[in-house]
């Protein structure tokens, strides 16, 4: 008897380890065409040519565009209007509607992808919220993934060049633009050009964990989506906290408020950085006066933030110091989430308002910034 059961035993150990290895050889040689053309096949009519370049800000958003477009596992519309601008899709304007009133605004407000809105539709980011309740203010969304400061003075001084009016800018400083800034792109006679570290400039160096995972999401496609959906489900029942990838809660692109290292920049110095960040907003602030255009500056968390750092810390000094002599108003979006971290614990927190393993806010974190930036914005 114990000698059926042991064989027993061995038999389906041996079954086991037959059909992973089968698995393992079948995402080797054929898991990534399973993938496209079966798992990820809803990507197909995905367009993506709605960023292209520009000569004078790097890159901006193609004019008049309208489509499904990609983020990681999500597909959304995305619009943009006559001006180049993200826009609802359903306040498209038809060429015979075109006035110069078009290029007339009170509010620019300009940012990275997280002010962008990225994976959702325009009606569920925090600038289409805002303007929802602010009616009597014309607002246009100025922002586009991987801007920085220094784009975001090149852009406003070419938009402004070419006629575009505004009242105000508020400008949506993330904690990744200081990295965008030492990394990616400089300014040179009023024109951004790319660093020579630029193939590197948006993922910094990797950890062993992220190469593991790249490896794997790459090498063994098919793995990595069952050990992810597996995962998915046991922190959506609650049954294993959600931690988040180590490379959001500990990125690089955030984590220079408690942890700098140079290495990761460019070899610049601490001080060297926080200067070249701050020399690029100080020049959009002067262009801003000279035009009699209002300044303000907004700044909020990443997961990082949250779990690593301090209410008051130095991302959060710095822009607050900088608005005492530039800008008209200086809304901190910091501070509401580390209220929230006095009765809930980090894992509620990011999961409740950041997307699944991912820095951007999801739905409910779209709503928490528009709605606490509403607040500052009425006082």
């Amino acid at each position: 008897m114990i000698k059926f059961k042991m064989q027993n035993n061995f038999s389906f150990t041996k079954f086991l380890i037959i059909t992973f290895l089968t698995f393992i050889l079948i995402d080797v040689f054929f898991g990534k065409y399973i993938y496209k053309k079966f798992i990820r096949s809803n990507y197909k009519d995905v367009d993506r040519s709605y960023i292209i370049g520009d000569p004078v800000y790097h890159h901006k958003l193609q004019s008049n565009f309208q489509g499904l477009v990609g983020w990681k596992y999500i597909n959304y519309r995305f619009c943009t209007d006559v001006n180049g601008f993200r826009n609802s899709c359903d306040e498209i304007i038809l060429p015979s509607k075109l006035s110069t009133k078009l290029k007339e605004f009170d509010i620019g407000i300009i940012g990275n992808s997280f002010t962008e809105g990225v994976g959702y539709i325009y009606e569920k980011s925090f600038v289409s919220l805002i303007n929802s309740k602010i009616k009597n203010k014309k607002i246009a969304n100025l922002s586009v993934l991987s801007y920085s400061p220094s784009i975001y003075y090149a852009k406003i001084n070419s938009l402004l060049s070419e006629g575009y009016k505004f009242d105000e800018i508020i400008v949506f400083l993330d904690l990744g633009n200081i990295v965008d800034d030492v990394l990616c792109y400089k300014l040179e006679n009023e024109i951004v050009v790319t660093r020579k570290t630029h193939p590197i400039c948006l993922s910094g160096t990797a950890d062993t964990k992220t190469k593991i995972r790249n490896f794997t999401s790459t090498k063994l496609r098919l793995t990595y989506e069952l050990y992810s959906k597996i995962k998915y489900k046991l922190i959506q029942y609650n049954i294993i906290d959600y931690k988040g990838r180590d490379s959001d809660v500990n990125s690089n692109r955030s984590n220079w408020t408690y942890a700098y290292d140079s290495r990761n920049y460019n070899n610049f110095t601490y001080d060297e950085s926080v200067k070249n960040i701050l020399s690029n907003m100080k020049k959009l602030s002067k262009l801003l006066k000279k035009n009699k255009i209002g300044l303000s500056v907004a700044v909020y968390p990443w997961p990082g933030t949250l779990i690593n750092d301090i209410e008051e810390n130095k991302y959060v000094k710095i822009w607050e110091d900088f608005c005492v002599t530039n800008c008209k108003n200086f809304f901190n979006l910091v501070g509401p989430f580390f209220d929230l971290l006095e009765n809930e614990k980090f894992s509620n927190i990011h999961k409740k308002f950041y997307m699944y393993e991912d820095v951007h806010f999801n739905e409910n974190g779209h709503k928490f910034i528009a709605n606490n930036f509403l607040k500052l914005y009425k006082d």
